[in-house]
Order: structure tokens, then C-alpha cells, then sequence
């Protein structure tokens, strides 16, 4: 495996935990989802964090994977 497929693994294991921490939020008690909430490191709403999180690896991989095209020519 390449360092960009491992860094691709990473960037998606990433993306996927914030969208499984999102939902499990979601699903908390009202205690859990005020600790959560406790030095939250933040501008933005969770949600919109994740969201911006799932752009940025589909632009990184659409970036890595330009990159490999190229390399190939």
C-alpha cells in the first residue's frame, strides 16, 4: 500500500468516525449531550463540522487520485 492509500484509508476512517459520532450524538441523553458539549473545539455546529469533514476528503481524494493519473503519463 502507498503512503496516499494509506493516508486515503486514514482521511475515510476519519470521515466515517465523525459521521458515526454524529449520529450516536444524536442519539444521547440530555446529560451526554451537555458533557459533549463541555471545551467542544468548535466554531461550528457538529453537524456542520461533519459535513465540511466529507467534502474535504472527497476533495482529497479527488486530488490524490489527480495526482497518481498524472504521475502516470
Amino acid at each position: 500500500m502507498t503512503h496516499n492509500e494509506k493516508l486515503l484509508n486514514a482521511l475515510n476512517q476519519f470521515k466515517n468516525s465523525a459521521y458515526e459520532i454524529r449520529d450516536l450524538w444524536e442519539q444521547a441523553d440530555s446529560i451526554t449531550d451537555s458533557d459533549l458539549c463541555d471545551d467542544y473545539p468548535f466554531d461550528n455546529d457538529f453537524c456542520e463540522v461533519v459535513e465540511k469533514i466529507g467534502d474535504w476528503v472527497m476533495t482529497q481524494k479527488r486530488l490524490l487520485n489527480q495526482n497518481k493519473t498524472n504521475k502516470l503519463k
